[in-house]
C-alpha cells in the first residue's frame, strides 16, 4: 500500500493485469532474463525519494518499497512481477508447477547451481526456513511477518533427496499459489541459524515451532537485519541475485555491485547507484547528468519542466496500478456512520481530480473501485455498479443534514516526508478542508514523518491518505479489509466481508472472482469503509542513451529487471 511509502509488502489485488504507459511495451516474455552475456564496466544511476532500512522486507517494519527496489535485485525469488503486473518465472533461479489439484500441491526446484554470494549453496532448508518464518506457526511471540497470506495454509514443505527440489500442500485451495517465494522471500537461513546459536537443521524446528532454542534466531530475525542510515552488515547480508549491496552513505546514495558468484545472465551493467533525491530536485538532476533514471510520483511542475527538456531526455507519463484513497479509522469519531457519509459527501473528489491529477494525466477519472483500475476492461462494471458514484458530487446541504448541527474534528493522517513535501497530498488536504469546513467539519492537515511506523500502526487517525498497488494477483488486498487483518488498523469488520474474502482467497475460477469482487466493492461502499479517489499518474524519465530500463505498473517499480539495465 503506498505512494510511498506506506504499504507493506504484501502485494495488493487486482483482477487483471493491463498497463497505460505511451513508451512502454507489455511484458510477454515467458521468463524473466537477468542481463546480457558479459558485466560491462559502466554504471547507472537512478534516483528514488527514500532510504533503504532493511534487508528483511518479511518484517512489518522492513516491508517497505524503499527496501523492494533496492532487494529485487539482490534476493531472487521464483517469480517477479512484470510491467503488466503478470507475473514473470524467474527460471534461473528455479522452476515450479502444479503437480496436483486436490489437495493443491506445488513442486518447486531450486537451480542446482544456485548459491548465496557468501559460497553458501541455496537449498530446501532456506524455502523451510522461509515457511517457518512467515507461516504465523510461531505464533505472536515468534518470528515477525507482515502477513501470512498463503503460507498458512501451507503444510511444513518437503524437502528431495537432492536438497533442490520442494514440495508444498495446501490445507484449502488457494487463489495465488503462484505467487509464493518471491523477490526477497527467501532468505539465508544459514545466517539466522548462526546468529541463533542453532544446531539443528530448520526442518525440525518447523516440527517444533514453540522450541525455546529458536528465541535467539527469532530475535534476530524480527531486528537484526533492520539497519541504521549507511549501516551495512555484509557477512549477514549475502546475496541470491545479480548484484550484491556494495555501500552505502546515509542520505546520499546506495551502491549496487555485479555479484561474481551469481549463476545466471551476469548483470549488464556492473554498478548501480540509487541515488536518494527529492521528487521535486530529480529533473535538475537528470538535466545534469548526476542522474540517468528517474520515475519519481508526478507532480504538474515536475512534468513541465521534463517537457522543457526536449530530445535530452526519454519521457513517458500514463497510469499504474496505485490508488490515492482516504480509509476512516472506526475507533473514534468516525464510528457513527452517519459522520463518515457526511464526509463522504463533502468530500470535493472530483475537483481533486480536476485540480491536481488531470494535468499529469488527461485522463484521469474518480476511482469507484478498490480492486479494479480504470484503464482496466472490467472497470465499466464497476464504476457504475458498485454505488460510489453517488458520492461523486460534493452534497454539502446533505453532508449539514447529517451533522445535525455538531462540529466534528478530523484529523487527516498522511505520511509527511521530512526532507520533502509532497505537494499533491497537501493540496489534496486543503481541498478537503476547504470542501468540508462549508459543511461543518473541522479538519486538520495531521501529515507526518512517523504516520505509517507510529499513528497509522496503532490506528491513531481519523483518516489515513495513501495509496494501494496492484497486481495481476487476487489475494493481496484480503488483510487490508479482514477483521484483524495485519495490514488492517483501521478497526474496520465486517463479518460478510470476511467470508467474502474467504471465498476469493480460495476461489481460481475468475469468472467468480470478478462476481466476488463486485459483492466486496459494493459492502465496503455501503459501509463507507474507505473512499477511493483516483488511480496514479505515472512518469518514467531516462537520458537518452539509457536501455532495457520499463517501467513496472507494481510495487516493484524500475528495478523489477535490474540486471538488464545498460547504456550506449
Amino acid at each position: 500500500m503506498v505512494a510511498w511509502p506506506g504499504a507493506r509488502w504484501a502485494p495488493p489485488l487486482v483482477m487483471v493485469s493491463a498497463i497505460i504507459l505511451s513508451a512502454c511495451t507489455s511484458n510477454s516474455r515467458p521468463e524473466l532474463a537477468t542481463g546480457s552475456s558479459s558485466v560491462a564496466p559502466e554504471s547507472l544511476t537512478w534516483a528514488f525519494e527514500q532510504e533503504f532500512s532493511s534487508f528483511n522486507l518479511n518484517t512489518p517494519e522492513g516491508g517497505t518499497q524503499a527496501n523492494l527496489v533496492v532487494l529485487n535485485g539482490v534476493l531472487t525469488g521464483f517469480y517477479q512481477f512484470g510491467p503488466d503486473g503478470a507475473l514473470i518465472p524467474t527460471t534461473e533461479f528455479g522452476t515450479y508447477r502444479k503437480v496436483r489439484a486436490t489437495p493443491l500441491t506445488v513442486e518447486y526446484r531450486i537451480n542446482p547451481k544456485a548459491v548465496w554470494s557468501d559460497g553458501i549453496p541455496i537449498t530446501c532448508e532456506d524455502m523451510v526456513f522461509a515457511w517457518l518464518a512467515q507461516s504465523g506457526v510461531t505464533g505472536k511471540k515468534g518470528f515477525a511477518t507482515g502477513s501470512t497470506l498463503g503460507m498458512e495454509d501451507l503444510a511444513k514443505p518437503r524437502c528431495g533427496a537432492d536438497g533442490r527440489t520442494v514440495t508444498t500442500t495446501y490445507r484449502r485451495p488457494y487463489a495465488d499459489w503462484s505467487a509464493q517465494f518471491g523477490v526477497a522471500t527467501i532468505l539465508p537461513a544459514h545466517v539466522v541459524a548462526k546468529q541463533g546459536g542453532l544446531t539443528k537443521s530448520f526442518a525440525y524446528y518447523a516440527d517444533h515451532p514453540s522450541s525455546p532454542e529458536l528465541s535467539k534466531a527469532i530475535a534476530f530475525y524480527n531486528r537484526g537485519w533492520l539497519l541504521k542510515p549507511g549501516e551495512l552488515k555484509k557477512d549477514l547480508m549475502p546475496s541470491s541475485g545479480p548484484y550484491v549491496i556494495d555501500s552505502w552513505t546515509a542520505g546520499q546514495s546506495l551502491t549496487l555491485k555485479a555479484n561474481p558468484r551469481w549463476w545466471g545472465t551476469p548483470a549488464k551493467t556492473r554498478t548501480i547507484v540509487i541515488r536518494f533525491i527529492a521528487g521535486s530536485a530529480q529533473a535538475l538532476a537528470l538535466q545534469n547528468g548526476e542522474i540517468q533514471v528517474m520515475d519519481p510520483q508526478p507532480q504538474a511542475d515536475l512534468i513541465r519542466q521534463l517537457r522543457a527538456m526536449g530530445d535530452s531526455i526519454e519521457l513517458t507519463t500514463g497510469e499504474s496500478f496505485r490508488y490515492e484513497h482516504l480509509d476512516f479509522g472506526f475507533n473514534g469519531v468516525f464510528r457513527d456512520r452517519s459522520l463518515r457519509e457526511a464526509f463522504a459527501r463533502c468530500v470535493p473528489r472530483q475537483l481533486i481530480v480536476d485540480n491536481l491529477v488531470r494535468s499529469q494525466n488527461p485522463k484521469a477519472k474518480i476511482m469507484q473501485s478498490r480492486f479494479v483500475f480504470p484503464f482496466q476492461p472490467e472497470y465499466a462494471t464497476f464504476e457504475n455498479g458498485v454505488g460510489g458514484q453517488r458520492y461523486d458530487q460534493v452534497d454539502l446541504a446533505g453532508a449539514r443534514a447529517l451533522l445535525g448541527g455538531r462540529r466534528p474534528t478530523v484529523r487527516i493522517g498522511w505520511y509527511k516526508d521530512p526532507a520533502a513535501l509532497n505537494k499533491r497530498r497537501a493540496d489534496t488536504v486543503a481541498l478537503i478542508r476547504q470542501s468540508c469546513a462549508a459543511a461543518g467539519f473541522t479538519i486538520v492537515d495531521a501529515g507526518d514523518p512517523t504516520f505509517f511506523e507510529k499513528e497509522w500502526a496503532a490506528g491513531n487517525f481519523d483518516v489515513a491518505m495513501y495509496a494501494s498497488y496492484g497486481t495481476s494477483l487476487v489475494a493481496g488486498n484480503v488483510d487490508y479489509f479482514r477483521t484483524g487483518g495485519g495490514q488492517n488498523p483501521t478497526g474496520y469488520s465486517n463479518r460478510r466481508v470476511d467470508r467474502l474474502l474467504d471465498r476469493l482467497v480460495t476461489q481460481p475460477d475468475q469468472g467468480v472472482q470478478v462476481g466476488t469482487l463486485l459483492e466486496l466493492d459494493s459492502l465496503l461502499w455501503a459501509d463507507l469503509a474507505t473512499i477511493p479517489l483516483f488511480a496514479f499518474p505515472a512518469v518514467v524519465a531516462t537520458r537518452r542513451d539509457v536501455r532495457a530500463v520499463e517501467f513496472n505498473s507494481t510495487m516493484a517499480d524500475l528495478t523489477w529487471n535490474v540486471g538488464r539495465w545498460g547504456r550506449g
